[in-house]
Protein backbone atom coordinates (compact mmCIF):
# COMPACT_ATOMS: atom_id res chain seq x y z
CA UNK A 1 0.00 0.00 0.00
CA UNK A 2 1.41 3.65 -0.91
CA UNK A 3 1.43 6.52 1.25
CA UNK A 4 -1.32 7.94 -0.69
CA UNK A 5 -3.52 5.06 -0.09
CA UNK A 6 -2.27 4.79 3.57
CA UNK A 7 -2.96 8.53 3.88
CA UNK A 8 -6.46 8.39 2.23
CA UNK A 9 -7.43 5.10 4.73
CA UNK A 10 -6.53 6.98 7.91
CA UNK A 11 -8.92 10.07 7.08
CA UNK A 12 -11.89 7.40 5.95
CA UNK A 13 -11.08 5.93 9.37
CA UNK A 14 -11.23 9.65 11.65
CA UNK A 15 -14.18 10.81 9.59
CA UNK A 16 -16.19 7.36 10.42
CA UNK A 17 -14.98 7.56 14.01
CA UNK A 18 -15.63 11.27 14.07
CA UNK A 19 -19.03 10.36 12.56
CA UNK A 20 -19.58 7.95 15.18
CA UNK A 21 -18.97 10.38 17.89
CA UNK A 22 -21.05 12.75 16.31
CA UNK A 23 -24.04 10.28 16.71
CA UNK A 24 -23.45 8.80 20.10
CA UNK A 25 -23.14 12.35 21.35
CA UNK A 26 -26.56 13.40 19.86
CA UNK A 27 -27.82 10.07 20.90
CA UNK A 28 -26.92 11.00 24.42
CA UNK A 29 -28.41 14.35 24.32
CA UNK A 30 -31.43 12.98 23.22
CA UNK A 31 -31.63 10.62 25.79
CA UNK A 32 -30.23 13.12 28.01
CA UNK A 33 -33.23 15.90 26.79
CA UNK A 34 -36.03 13.35 26.98
CA UNK A 35 -35.21 11.67 30.35
CA UNK A 36 -33.64 14.97 32.30
CA UNK A 37 -33.59 18.29 30.30
CA UNK A 38 -37.02 19.19 28.79
CA UNK A 39 -38.35 18.82 32.51
CA UNK A 40 -35.84 22.11 33.39
CA UNK A 41 -36.57 25.37 33.37
CA UNK A 42 -33.71 27.81 34.26
CA UNK A 43 -33.56 31.64 34.17
CA UNK A 44 -30.64 33.89 35.28
CA UNK A 45 -32.79 36.45 36.05
CA UNK A 46 -33.80 35.98 39.42
CA UNK A 47 -33.52 38.02 42.06
CA UNK A 48 -33.59 37.99 46.16
CA UNK A 49 -36.88 39.41 47.41
CA UNK A 50 -38.35 40.29 50.42
CA UNK A 51 -40.51 42.45 53.24
CA UNK A 52 -39.58 46.16 53.96
CA UNK A 53 -41.51 47.08 56.82
CA UNK A 54 -41.47 50.61 57.38
CA UNK A 55 -41.03 52.30 61.43
CA UNK A 56 -43.37 54.77 61.56
CA UNK A 57 -44.88 57.25 63.84
CA UNK A 58 -48.51 57.47 65.80
CA UNK A 59 -48.14 60.98 67.06
CA UNK A 60 -46.38 63.50 66.85
CA UNK A 61 -43.24 65.40 68.27
CA UNK A 62 -39.61 65.83 68.70
CA UNK A 63 -37.57 62.97 68.26
CA UNK A 64 -35.03 62.60 71.37
CA UNK A 65 -33.39 58.84 71.52
CA UNK A 66 -32.59 57.05 68.23
CA UNK A 67 -31.43 53.51 70.00
CA UNK A 68 -30.71 51.90 66.70
CA UNK A 69 -28.78 52.31 63.30
CA UNK A 70 -28.60 50.68 60.21
CA UNK A 71 -27.15 47.13 59.53
CA UNK A 72 -27.63 46.72 63.37
CA UNK A 73 -30.63 43.38 64.16
CA UNK A 74 -33.43 44.24 66.34
CA UNK A 75 -35.94 42.32 67.84
CA UNK A 76 -39.61 42.80 67.84
CA UNK A 77 -40.95 45.33 71.13
CA UNK A 78 -37.35 46.76 71.25
CA UNK A 79 -37.92 50.34 71.56
CA UNK A 80 -36.43 52.23 68.30
CA UNK A 81 -37.55 56.31 68.68
CA UNK A 82 -38.44 58.36 71.85
CA UNK A 83 -40.23 60.92 71.18
CA UNK A 84 -40.18 64.08 73.82
CA UNK A 85 -43.66 63.12 76.07
CA UNK A 86 -44.04 66.62 77.78
CA UNK A 87 -46.77 67.54 75.76
CA UNK A 88 -48.79 64.03 76.03
CA UNK A 89 -47.85 63.93 79.46
CA UNK A 90 -49.71 67.58 80.27
CA UNK A 91 -52.44 66.73 78.10
CA UNK A 92 -53.11 63.53 80.16
CA UNK A 93 -53.09 65.54 83.27
CA UNK A 94 -55.41 67.08 81.51
CA UNK A 95 -57.82 64.78 80.49
CA UNK A 96 -57.88 63.18 83.56
CA UNK A 97 -58.80 66.57 85.32
CA UNK A 98 -61.27 66.64 82.75
CA UNK A 99 -62.99 63.45 84.39
CA UNK A 100 -62.77 64.82 88.33
CA UNK A 101 -64.71 67.81 86.75
CA UNK A 102 -67.43 65.74 84.92
CA UNK A 103 -67.84 63.35 87.95
CA UNK A 104 -68.43 66.26 90.26
CA UNK A 105 -70.62 67.62 87.74
CA UNK A 106 -72.55 64.80 87.08
CA UNK A 107 -73.02 64.12 91.09
CA UNK A 108 -74.61 67.57 91.20
CA UNK A 109 -77.22 67.13 88.46
CA UNK A 110 -78.58 64.17 90.47
CA UNK A 111 -78.43 66.65 93.50
CA UNK A 112 -80.44 69.12 91.61
CA UNK A 113 -83.12 66.67 90.07
CA UNK A 114 -83.33 65.78 94.28
CA UNK A 115 -83.88 69.15 94.77
CA UNK A 116 -86.36 69.72 91.81
CA UNK A 117 -88.26 66.62 92.72
CA UNK A 118 -88.81 67.91 96.62
CA UNK A 119 -89.77 71.41 94.96
CA UNK A 120 -92.47 69.43 93.26
CA UNK A 121 -93.70 68.02 96.63
CA UNK A 122 -93.72 71.54 97.88
CA UNK A 123 -95.67 72.98 94.84
CA UNK A 124 -98.28 70.62 95.09
CA UNK A 125 -98.80 70.72 98.80
CA UNK A 126 -98.80 74.43 98.21
CA UNK A 127 -101.41 74.13 95.11
CA UNK A 128 -103.44 71.66 97.09
CA UNK A 129 -104.20 74.12 99.58
CA UNK A 130 -104.68 76.84 97.50
CA UNK A 131 -107.76 74.62 96.15
CA UNK A 132 -109.32 74.07 99.51
CA UNK A 133 -109.01 77.22 100.89
CA UNK A 134 -110.42 78.52 97.58
CA UNK A 135 -113.65 75.83 97.81
CA UNK A 136 -114.23 77.20 100.93
CA UNK A 137 -114.32 80.39 100.08
CA UNK A 138 -116.83 79.97 97.24
CA UNK A 139 -119.16 78.64 99.67
CA UNK A 140 -118.63 81.35 102.22
CA UNK A 141 -119.25 83.61 99.52
CA UNK A 142 -122.39 82.11 97.96
CA UNK A 143 -123.80 82.70 101.60
CA UNK A 144 -122.04 86.43 102.20
CA UNK A 145 -119.95 85.61 104.78
CA UNK A 146 -116.84 87.17 102.76
CA UNK A 147 -116.57 89.64 100.45
CA UNK A 148 -116.06 89.41 96.60
CA UNK A 149 -112.48 90.75 96.94
CA UNK A 150 -111.44 87.96 99.17
CA UNK A 151 -113.03 85.25 96.86
CA UNK A 152 -110.77 86.86 93.83
CA UNK A 153 -107.43 87.10 95.73
CA UNK A 154 -107.73 83.61 96.84
CA UNK A 155 -108.63 82.47 93.47
CA UNK A 156 -105.40 84.62 92.34
CA UNK A 157 -103.45 82.23 94.93
CA UNK A 158 -104.38 79.49 93.24
CA UNK A 159 -104.05 80.38 89.78
CA UNK A 160 -100.18 81.45 90.74
CA UNK A 161 -100.08 77.79 92.87
CA UNK A 162 -101.07 75.82 89.79
CA UNK A 163 -98.62 78.22 87.69
CA UNK A 164 -95.36 77.48 90.02
CA UNK A 165 -96.60 73.49 90.30
CA UNK A 166 -96.37 72.84 86.60
CA UNK A 167 -93.46 74.89 86.15
CA UNK A 168 -92.23 72.41 88.85
CA UNK A 169 -93.13 69.83 87.07
CA UNK A 170 -91.24 71.08 83.87
CA UNK A 171 -88.07 71.99 85.57
CA UNK A 172 -87.73 68.08 86.90
CA UNK A 173 -88.28 66.59 83.70
CA UNK A 174 -85.80 69.03 82.33
CA UNK A 175 -83.55 67.80 85.06
CA UNK A 176 -84.37 64.04 84.73
CA UNK A 177 -83.65 64.16 80.84
CA UNK A 178 -79.87 64.90 81.75
CA UNK A 179 -79.45 61.97 83.48
CA UNK A 180 -82.64 59.52 83.17
CA UNK A 181 -81.84 56.11 82.86
CA UNK A 182 -78.46 56.25 83.93
CA UNK A 183 -75.67 56.53 87.23
CA UNK A 184 -72.85 58.52 87.86
CA UNK A 185 -70.28 56.11 86.03
CA UNK A 186 -72.79 55.28 83.30
CA UNK A 187 -73.65 58.67 81.97
CA UNK A 188 -72.62 60.02 78.77
CA UNK A 189 -70.37 62.96 79.55
CA UNK A 190 -68.13 60.77 82.35
CA UNK A 191 -67.77 58.49 79.36
CA UNK A 192 -66.95 60.51 77.06
CA UNK A 193 -64.20 62.01 79.71
CA UNK A 194 -62.92 58.16 80.36
CA UNK A 195 -62.45 57.97 75.93
CA UNK A 196 -60.21 61.24 76.53
CA UNK A 197 -58.11 59.90 79.22
CA UNK A 198 -57.36 56.68 77.40
CA UNK A 199 -56.79 58.94 73.91
CA UNK A 200 -54.60 60.88 76.35
CA UNK A 201 -52.86 58.29 77.80
CA UNK A 202 -52.29 56.13 74.59
CA UNK A 203 -50.57 59.15 72.44
CA UNK A 204 -48.17 59.11 75.69
CA UNK A 205 -47.98 55.82 75.42
CA UNK A 206 -46.89 55.83 71.64
CA UNK A 207 -44.49 58.37 72.28
CA UNK A 208 -42.01 55.14 72.68
CA UNK A 209 -41.79 53.40 68.85
CA UNK A 210 -40.96 50.23 69.09
CA UNK A 211 -39.87 47.57 66.19
CA UNK A 212 -42.48 45.48 64.82
CA UNK A 213 -40.84 42.72 63.97
CA UNK A 214 -37.52 40.76 63.99
CA UNK A 215 -35.07 42.40 61.39
CA UNK A 216 -31.95 44.35 60.38
CA UNK A 217 -32.34 47.78 60.23
CA UNK A 218 -32.20 50.43 56.85
CA UNK A 219 -32.40 53.24 55.88
CA UNK A 220 -32.40 55.54 58.61
CA UNK A 221 -34.04 58.89 57.77
CA UNK A 222 -34.66 60.37 61.41
CA UNK A 223 -32.21 62.41 63.48
CA UNK A 224 -32.52 63.88 66.89
CA UNK A 225 -33.98 66.69 67.35
CA UNK A 226 -36.00 66.19 64.48
CA UNK A 227 -39.97 67.57 64.41
CA UNK A 228 -41.97 64.46 63.00
CA UNK A 229 -45.80 64.24 62.03
CA UNK A 230 -48.54 61.22 62.52
CA UNK A 231 -47.10 58.80 60.00
CA UNK A 232 -43.57 60.13 59.24
CA UNK A 233 -41.76 57.22 57.74
CA UNK A 234 -38.60 57.03 60.33
CA UNK A 235 -36.40 53.56 59.34
CA UNK A 236 -37.14 50.30 57.40
CA UNK A 237 -36.63 46.87 58.88
CA UNK A 238 -35.80 44.08 56.69
CA UNK A 239 -36.53 40.49 58.19
CA UNK A 240 -34.12 38.32 56.37
CA UNK A 241 -35.35 35.55 57.69
CA UNK A 242 -38.08 35.69 55.42
CA UNK A 243 -36.96 36.14 52.08
CA UNK A 244 -38.08 34.62 48.63
CA UNK A 245 -36.94 34.83 44.82
CA UNK A 246 -38.72 36.41 42.32
CA UNK A 247 -37.67 34.52 39.18
CA UNK A 248 -38.65 36.10 35.94
CA UNK A 249 -38.84 33.39 33.33
CA UNK A 250 -39.36 34.15 29.60
CA UNK A 251 -43.47 34.03 28.96
CA UNK A 252 -42.06 30.56 26.90
CA UNK A 253 -41.28 28.86 29.96
CA UNK A 254 -43.99 28.91 32.30
CA UNK A 255 -46.18 26.55 30.75
CA UNK A 256 -45.01 23.46 32.75
CA UNK A 257 -44.16 25.13 35.94
CA UNK A 258 -46.68 24.94 38.65
CA UNK A 259 -47.06 25.42 42.75
CA UNK A 260 -44.91 23.53 44.87
CA UNK A 261 -42.29 22.26 42.32
CA UNK A 262 -38.76 21.64 43.43
CA UNK A 263 -36.17 24.35 42.58
CA UNK A 264 -32.59 24.10 42.88
CA UNK A 265 -30.72 27.79 43.25
CA UNK A 266 -27.39 29.37 43.55
CA UNK A 267 -26.51 33.20 44.57
CA UNK A 268 -23.65 34.92 42.67
CA UNK A 269 -22.51 35.51 46.58
CA UNK A 270 -21.57 32.52 47.33
CA UNK A 271 -21.11 30.92 44.47
CA UNK A 272 -21.98 27.45 42.55
CA UNK A 273 -20.66 25.87 46.25
CA UNK A 274 -24.00 26.51 47.87
CA UNK A 275 -26.77 25.13 46.93
CA UNK A 276 -30.42 26.27 47.88
CA UNK A 277 -33.46 24.14 47.76
CA UNK A 278 -36.95 25.62 47.44
CA UNK A 279 -40.16 25.42 46.05
CA UNK A 280 -42.60 26.89 43.78
CA UNK A 281 -45.23 29.54 45.77
CA UNK A 282 -47.01 30.44 42.87
CA UNK A 283 -46.86 32.41 39.34
CA UNK A 284 -47.74 36.35 39.39
CA UNK A 285 -51.27 37.22 37.47
CA UNK A 286 -49.42 39.37 34.88
CA UNK A 287 -45.79 39.96 32.97
CA UNK A 288 -43.39 42.38 34.27
CA UNK A 289 -44.20 45.01 32.19
CA UNK A 290 -48.08 45.43 33.10
CA UNK A 291 -47.11 45.94 36.94
CA UNK A 292 -44.41 48.75 35.51
CA UNK A 293 -45.28 52.20 36.47
CA UNK A 294 -45.06 52.84 32.90
CA UNK A 295 -46.55 50.35 30.93
CA UNK A 296 -45.97 49.65 27.34
CA UNK A 297 -48.42 50.40 24.30
CA UNK A 298 -48.84 48.12 21.47
CA UNK A 299 -51.36 49.75 19.97
CA UNK A 300 -48.68 51.70 17.52
CA UNK A 301 -47.91 51.59 13.78
CA UNK A 302 -44.47 50.59 15.04
CA UNK A 303 -44.73 46.93 16.31
CA UNK A 304 -41.74 45.18 17.51
CA UNK A 305 -42.61 41.77 19.14
CA UNK A 306 -40.55 41.25 22.44
CA UNK A 307 -40.53 37.70 24.65
CA UNK A 308 -41.85 38.78 28.23
CA UNK A 309 -40.74 38.00 31.34
CA UNK A 310 -42.88 36.31 33.48
CA UNK A 311 -42.42 36.65 37.88
CA UNK A 312 -42.27 33.21 39.51
CA UNK A 313 -42.09 33.49 43.58
CA UNK A 314 -39.99 30.63 45.02
CA UNK A 315 -39.62 29.65 48.53
CA UNK A 316 -36.36 29.23 50.17
CA UNK A 317 -35.42 26.07 52.83
CA UNK A 318 -35.47 28.64 55.95
CA UNK A 319 -32.16 26.26 57.68
CA UNK A 320 -30.39 27.19 54.89
CA UNK A 321 -31.02 30.86 54.97
CA UNK A 322 -29.46 30.28 58.44
CA UNK A 323 -26.26 29.14 57.24
CA UNK A 324 -26.34 31.65 54.51
CA UNK A 325 -28.31 34.41 54.34
CA UNK A 326 -29.41 36.11 51.59
CA UNK A 327 -30.71 40.20 51.41
CA UNK A 328 -32.90 41.37 48.87
CA UNK A 329 -31.73 42.24 45.41
CA UNK A 330 -28.83 39.88 45.13
CA UNK A 331 -28.80 37.71 41.98
CA UNK A 332 -29.44 34.38 41.95
CA UNK A 333 -29.80 31.31 39.25
CA UNK A 334 -33.14 29.44 39.48
CA UNK A 335 -33.68 25.80 38.17
CA UNK A 336 -37.15 24.49 38.50
CA UNK A 337 -38.09 20.77 38.23
CA UNK A 338 -41.00 20.36 35.96
CA UNK A 339 -41.27 16.97 35.45
CA UNK A 340 -44.42 16.92 37.96
CA UNK A 341 -46.38 19.36 36.08
CA UNK A 342 -49.70 18.00 35.34
CA UNK A 343 -52.84 19.37 33.69
CA UNK A 344 -52.35 23.38 32.80
CA UNK A 345 -53.73 25.88 34.78
CA UNK A 346 -54.49 29.25 35.31
CA UNK A 347 -54.46 29.03 39.16
CA UNK A 348 -50.58 28.43 40.25
CA UNK A 349 -50.79 29.27 43.75
CA UNK A 350 -50.17 26.42 46.00
CA UNK A 351 -52.53 27.55 48.80
CA UNK A 352 -50.90 28.82 51.21
CA UNK A 353 -52.46 31.78 53.13
CA UNK A 354 -50.10 34.53 54.39
CA UNK A 355 -50.59 35.83 57.98
CA UNK A 356 -48.49 38.81 59.03
CA UNK A 357 -48.75 40.15 62.37
CA UNK A 358 -47.45 42.28 65.03
CA UNK A 359 -48.67 42.46 68.69
CA UNK A 360 -46.49 44.89 69.86
CA UNK A 361 -48.58 47.90 69.29
CA UNK A 362 -51.12 45.62 71.61
CA UNK A 363 -51.38 47.91 74.76
CA UNK A 364 -52.27 46.91 78.05
CA UNK A 365 -55.56 48.62 79.58
CA UNK A 366 -54.62 47.91 83.41
CA UNK A 367 -52.73 51.05 83.79
CA UNK A 368 -55.05 53.21 82.42
CA UNK A 369 -57.42 51.26 84.10
CA UNK A 370 -55.94 52.15 87.21
CA UNK A 371 -55.56 56.07 86.44
CA UNK A 372 -60.04 55.93 85.77
CA UNK A 373 -60.88 53.81 88.93
CA UNK A 374 -58.41 56.40 91.37
CA UNK A 375 -60.82 59.65 89.91
CA UNK A 376 -63.34 57.55 90.19
CA UNK A 377 -63.04 56.51 93.88
CA UNK A 378 -61.37 59.92 94.81
CA UNK A 379 -64.42 62.36 92.76
CA UNK A 380 -67.67 59.70 92.93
Amino acid sequence: MTDVEEHITKKKYALEALVFIIIITAAGLYIWWSIVGKYHETTEDAYVAGDIVSVTSQVSGTVTDITADNTQLVHRGDILVKINPVDAALALDEAEANLASTIRAIRNEFATLDRLKANTEVAKIALDKAQKDYNRRIKLRQGDLISAEDLSHHKSTLISAQASYQASIKEEEAGKTKIDNTTVLTHPAVLKAESQVRTAWLALYRTKIPAPIDGYIAQRSTQVGQHIAIGSNLMSIVPLKGVWVTANFKENQIGDIRAKQNVILTSDVYGSEVVYHGTVQGIEPGTGSVFSLLPASNATGNWIKVVQRVPVRVLLDEKELEQHPLRPGLSMNVDINTHDAGKPTLNSLSGITPAWRTNVFDHNDEEVNAIIQKIIKENN
